[in-house]
């Protein structure tokens, strides 16, 4: 899969900046009297003011804190209100969970165990210099395709899975699709695919703070044509277990990486899924090819035209159609009963579709010359088409 280091860059043998004051007692600077050339310290109690002639020459403050002193709390509640874009790196000892939780909450941009270590000091002011100095190499985000199913199995894993291939090959010949199933209670993409990964989308979700390429790589599972699955977890958790931020993170770091991303959604709509709903630059909305089951289509249709979504970031896409003289008739008349323009109808071919989830291969790779096999391939181009006209 693609090598994602090549994006970023790696450079080392930064130097400690200059600016950088600590402010701690005696007994809580333990070896790093050894950087003294290169810091500048203060020896004051935990409850001492901050001097405020040090505070304003300050690129860095190394501060000591005390969770169960109130004062010295009250003292880095000022240090933010006084110099609130001042990177703070915070010593403590044996500080609760919730506290150092609490304290990265507030803004402060490393927590160390007490008494300082000179190692791992000069490694917290490094990142930290890094990431003041040296913002995060500007990348182009690829655009989403959310598919939602209009109801339970009316085919929208299917649909993912079949254009996920087909979508890199339009967008360009080294283009790489992602397809991230975030089913997370029932995900069958890796099942229609035939694919087993050691680590899930989960694994993504659980680590968002530590995500880079190894990690990407390792989760990622190639199939087809230049495309990527981040798998589904194969134990069922509750489905609101995740967060919307951790959700939105993996997204990010995902686009950063390929050329399209496509999310396979839950039908049943959760609290994380509404965001993406809103912020995918298209979302394919797959029914049951029949009349009789528009009443679902007309439901989720409604409540993204709720949400604000454009017309034209809407497509229709019907599954299982049957085929025949009629076909044409029955999507004027979907059309005429949605207010909506049909995207695609995909005829039904079950023994087809069938055997191509059995060998984990697209239909086309099975009959390439099948009317299935047409209508994807227009499908991924037109879907192609309109984020490349929105990219």
């Amino acid at each position: 899969m693609t090598d994602f280091s090549e994006i970023y860059e790696t450079g080392k043998g930064m130097t400690l900046p200059d600016g950088v004051h600590v402010f701690a007692r005696d007994e809580a600077l333990g070896n790093i009297a050894v950087l003294a050339d290169a810091l500048t310290m203060h020896c004051i109690e935990l409850a001492d003011d901050l001097p405020a002639q040090a505070l304003e020459k300050a690129t860095i403050a190394v501060i000591e804190i005390d969770s169960e002193n109130p004062a010295s709390l009250a003292r880095l509640e000022s240090l933010r209100a006084l110099r609130p874009g001042l990177p703070v790196i915070a010593g403590l000892r044996a500080a609760p969970v919730a506290t150092v939780r609490s304290l990265l909450r507030k803004g402060v941009s490393d927590v160390l165990e007490l008494p300082f270590s000179s190692e791992e000091l000069v490694a917290a002011i490094v990142d930290v210099a890094k990431a003041r100095i040296k913002p995060e190499k500007p990348v182009t985000l690829a655009p989403v395709i959310a598919v939602l199913g209009a109801a339970g199995g009316v085919g929208a894993t299917t649909v993912a899975t079949q254009v996920a291939p087909l979508l890199s090959a339009h967008l360009g010949e080294k283009a790489r699709t992602a397809l991230i199933d975030l089913s997370l209670q029932s995900g069958d993409a890796a099942a229609y695919l035939d694919k087993r990964g050691k680590m899930t989308i989960n694994h993504l979700l659980g680590s968002v703070e530590r995500i880079d390429d190894e990690l990407m790589r390792s989760v990622a599972i190639p199939f087809g044509e230049r495309s990527d699955l981040f798998a589904a977890p194969e134990d069922i958790e509750p489905i609101e277990s995740t967060s919307a931020e951790a959700v939105n993170r993996v997204l990010r770091e995902t686009r950063k990486r390929y050329d399209a991303v496509i999310l396979d959604l839950p039908s049943t709509i959760t609290n994380w899924a509404m965001p993406l709903l809103l912020s995918a630059d298209l979302v394919v909305l797959v029914g049951h090819g029949k009349l009789s089951a528009l009443r679902h289509v007309k439901r989720k249709l409604a409540l993204l035209q709720m949400l604000g979504r454009p017309r034209d970031s809407i497509a229709i896409v019907f599954n299982r159609c049957a085929s025949g003289l009629f076909k044409r008739a029955d999507a004027s008349q979907m059309e005429e009963v949605l207010h909506h323009s049909v995207e695609q109808m995909l005829e039904e071919d079950v023994a087809l579709v069938e055997e191509a989830q059995l060998q984990g291969c697209q239909v086309a790779d099975i009959q390439r010359r099948s009317r299935l096999s047409k209508q994807f391939a227009e499908l991924a181009a037109s879907l192609g088409e309109k984020i490349g006209k929105d990219s």
